[in-house]
């Protein structure tokens, strides 16, 4: 089987987090598939070439015109596309962070620079793997399922079911913004468990309710303007099909 990872506009964070807890196991991966391009690790030089791949594994969002040409050909020279991470999956802070920018006549060098996007915005994705970065247990997981031609699944439970796994004080108890309810979780409550808000960066829980969620802000008194900032913050497109105000 063969696989490919690519990097679009991002920090590669997500590749960089493969590479790093998967350690000795990367060698595993050389052997067990065909791998012909691996962001970070193997491609050939300037970059430029995509191969045939079963599986590519895609990080980072739409941001040049050089990331929509790639894209495109990495669709079209790949049975199964992966959005790997938040960036490929909603556009992270990229896209909320872009959307009040004039890109008329905007060039970065040679290239064409727009509104960050999604894949999903461009091309069919075939599967998404949220995470800032994303869970190396959770691409594992989703590689293992699909060498076996099983439908990899997300996690279906909020941050706030793994809180209340770990005991953990409510932080909307405390009047502190915590988007916890709406979010997806697998994280482990990473943020909560030592005071921190979720900031929703895995993107909105299967069945994240916004409306419910607003109504528990306002019976705990606490006002929605920093909830719905945080919301857009990492959440990207997937905030404005929440909020659906087209912002």
């Amino acid at each position: 089987m063969r696989l490919a990872f690519y990097a679009l506009t991002s920090c590669e964070g997500c590749l960089t987090t493969l590479i790093t807890n998967l350690g000795p196991n990367v060698e595993v991966l050389w052997k067990m598939f065909d791998i012909d391009y691996f962001k970070l690790v193997r491609e050939p030089v300037g970059g430029t070439r995509i191969p045939k791949a079963d599986i590519a594994f895609v990080e980072g969002a739409v941001v040049t015109d050089r990331d929509r040409r790639t894209l495109t050909e990495i669709r079209k020279n790949s049975s199964f596309v992966v959005a790997l991470g938040t960036c490929a999956s909603s556009g992270n802070i990229a896209y909320a962070a872009s959307r009040d920018v004039d890109f008329e006549a905007k060039h970065l060098r040679d290239l064409e620079i727009s509104p960050a996007e999604p894949l999903s915005s461009l091309v069919a994705v075939d599967f998404e793997l949220s995470g800032c970065p994303v869970s190396a247990e959770e691409f594992t997981e989703a590689l293992l399922r699909l060498i076996n031609s099983i439908e990899p699944i997300q996690p279906d439970f909020s941050v706030c079911y793994e809180c209340k796994s770990k005991g953990n004080p409510c932080l909307l108890d405390a009047k502190k913004v915590c988007l916890g309810p709406l979010a997806m979780g697998g994280c482990g409550a990473a943020c909560p468990t030592v005071g921190s808000a979720c900031y929703s960066c895995r993107g909105p829980a299967m069945e994240a309710d916004l409306k419910a969620y607003l109504l528990t802000l306002e019976k705990k008194g606490i006002g929605k303007e920093k909830a719905l900032m945080m919301l857009r913050m990492f959440t990207g497109k997937k905030a404005k099909e929440l909020l659906k105000d087209g912002r």
